[in-house]
């Protein structure tokens, strides 16, 4: 999941919140067996995340990459993104 981001003045009023369950609802309903997340960690724990040691992304510091299941084994292994997620224009 990419991170979430509201306008600043929007901020504040669940909006982040309201995203952030949808997309995981949508994701579990459609038969992800969890999800990932780069961010911060005091916003994505709210929401189950947590930093698990056996899944990685290479060259990011850990704790800002974290994971959450949908009642399934966690899985393990290295993480990559699309490369589209490394594209600068």
């Amino acid at each position: 999941m990419g991170p979430v981001s509201v306008i600043p003045e929007l901020q504040g009023r669940g909006i982040g919140a309201q995203l952030m369950r949808e997309a995981l609802a949508r994701l579990s309903a459609q038969g992800a067996s969890g999800c990932v997340v780069l961010g911060d960690p005091s916003y994505y724990k709210r929401f189950g995340f947590a930093n698990e040691a056996g899944l990685v992304l290479p060259d990011v510091p850990p704790e800002y990459f974290m994971a959450l299941s949908f009642g399934q084994p966690m899985a393990t292994g290295t993480v990559t993104y699309h490369h589209a997620f490394g594209m600068t224009r």
